[in-house]
């Protein structure tokens, strides 16, 4: 059985807010809620590999896989640690000057 095939039916923002770390489990419950395309049929090399970074703890490799396929003409465009948090801007248009891009 695949750990992306869990339910829950406990609110996942409250989760999103108590959770003190992240487990395959947790995770598996963030995408099985808010990924539409996963797993995609078309992409199954795609869903693969984003199940096995969850499998082995690899968090934010499997998150910008997410991204990858959730979100196919998105692309990052800054990530960083300031004042112990971390900050990612995604962009369609990645080479465009920051004040003439459209960031979310």
């Amino acid at each position: 059985m695949s750990v992306l095939s869990q339910n829950t039916t406990t609110d996942l923002g409250e989760r999103l807010r108590d959770a003190y770390a992240v487990t395959a489990e947790f995770m598996a419950d963030i995408v099985s809620q808010t990924c539409r395309r996963f797993p995609s049929v078309g992409q199954a090399g795609k869903s693969a590999r984003v199940e096995r970074l969850i499998q082995s703890g690899a968090w934010t490799d499997a998150a910008i896989a997410l991204l990858d396929l959730e979100l196919p003409q998105w692309q990052i465009r800054r990530l960083v640690y300031d004042e112990g948090e971390w900050h990612c801007a995604l962009s369609r248009q990645r080479e465009l000057p920051d004040w003439l891009d459209q960031s979310i």
